[in-house]
């Protein structure tokens, strides 16, 4: 889990400048003013619960200033959609008069260019413009990417499960039209866990770039042996036909077993652990049953706790005599007194008390204390589990299959 303290409404800490102006502005104002602020705060902070419960998932980041009768709001928010019901929804709650100065994302200075797709085999995405800040997830190349905001070279951008980060990894700027054009052409999907792509057929030629399994790439032509590919930037090269199938194909030939599900989890044995990870060069623990998923045709969210989220619960009251192998299984500690419960893991049932998780490398751990690979940490961490596997779409679930960029129509 990814932990931090930040003001509810701003989005900063609490020894940030201008949260240290607002400390003086009260002070200086006095207590009918101060009173009056928080009441404008509190009313923010509800939107927010209303609007954008998550800050993983949605921007909004605005702020108050009272100014006579007259409340200005200033900030960004996710979407249009979200600013107007932002307007709306304190309009009703305050005899203020509203002046809007929030901007709705993606932010007016980008233009047209708010369509992102990846370039390089992994995409860091970090949790401020900076190569020191915290690197809070990764994206595979060819994954589309909704471009949101600019600052000094990097992109505020938003990933298909939602997630927000900052990258200036290369990717290609695109309007809706080449983003269009890029969707519509027939792709390639990577299968192999890890490989390169080259200049030529020829195995001694230069390399392109390396590949991960996941890796998107559009087909221009193919051989008996290879597939002539072309990245979202333009580089072109050939890639083994063993390391890769048509989009349509793989998808088409997908099936959502509990056995496929177990496979594809072995596959990976012994990949390190890397905080903010989601590829086969290393995971963390989220990034690891996502993807796994995500090779199974589910798109699920980014972190562990909202992964426990989706999907129908087990009841696990018998310990784990319920679970089916492919479930999720989330550790972490229980609710106490006001201290909520706190999900920090996640991992994946396989069977016979035994589970796979990424913690260190991905590994098996087991729930039998006659078992080698005992885990009484995990066992005694163990809070609940769901089922990915046949949930329908009500319980949250994502499917590659219904989703518009991964199933969109591909000439043949």
């Amino acid at each position: 889990m990814r932990a931090s303290y930040t003001h509810p409404i701003c989005g900063v800490t609490n020894k940030t400048p201008r949260v240290q102006f607002l400390l003086l502005f009260l002070v200086l104002m006095g207590p009918k003013a101060s009173a009056q602020v928080r009441s404008v705060d509190g009313l923010l902070m509800e939107a927010r619960k209303t609007f954008a419960p998550d800050r993983r998932t949605s921007v909004f980041d605005v702020t108050p200033m009272i100014r006579g009768k007259d409340l200005i709001l200033k900030g960004e928010v996710q979407s249009v959609e979200i600013k107007r019901g932002l307007i709306e929804y304190v309009s009703g709650k305050t005899d203020y008069k509203i002046i809007d100065s929030v901007i709705a994302l993606p932010h007016p200075m980008l233009g047209e260019k708010t369509y992102g797709m990846v370039s390089v085999s992994v995409a860091n995405m970090r949790a401020k413009p900076s190569h020191a800040a915290e690197l809070v997830t990764q994206v595979v190349l060819g994954t589309p990417l909704r471009l949101l905001k600019k600052e000094d070279g990097w992109y505020y951008v938003q990933t298909p499960e939602d997630y927000l980060g900052w990258t200036d990894d290369p990717m290609a700027i695109w309007d809706k039209q080449e983003y269009e054009k890029w969707k519509s052409a027939p792709r390639l999907i990577v299968t192999t866990e890890y490989g390169f792509i080259r200049q030529s057929r020829e195995r001694s030629s230069p390399v392109v770039s390396d590949i991960v399994v996941g890796c998107i790439l559009k087909l221009r032509t193919e051989t008996d042996s290879h597939y002539e590919v072309e990245y979202p930037d333009g580089r072109v090269g050939f890639l083994d036909k063993v390391s890769a199938q048509p989009l349509t194909k793989w998808l088409s030939g997908l099936r959502e077993t509990p056995e496929v599900v177990v496979s594809t989890a072995h596959r990976f044995m012994g990949v390190p652990y890397l905080w903010g990870g989601t590829s086969a060069k290393g995971f963390d623990c989220s990034g690891y049953t996502k993807t796994v998923y995500f090779l199974n045709g589910v798109l699920l969210p980014r972190d562990a706790d909202q992964q426990a989220r989706v999907g129908e619960t087990v009841d696990t009251t018998d310990e784990l005599e319920n679970l089916k192998p492919g479930d999720l299984m989330f550790f972490g500690s229980r609710a106490e007194g006001d201290r909520p419960e706190r999900i920090t893991h996640v991992g994946i049932y396989i069977g016979g008390k035994k589970f796979i998780h990424c913690s260190g490398d991905v590994h098996i751990n087991s729930f039998n204390p006659q078992d080698p690979d005992f885990s009484p940490r995990r066992r005694s961490g163990f809070l609940k589990s769901t089922r990915i596997l046949s949930a329908g779409k009500s319980t949250g679930v994502r499917r590659l299959s219904q989703d518009p960029y991964y199933s969109s129509h591909e000439p043949q």
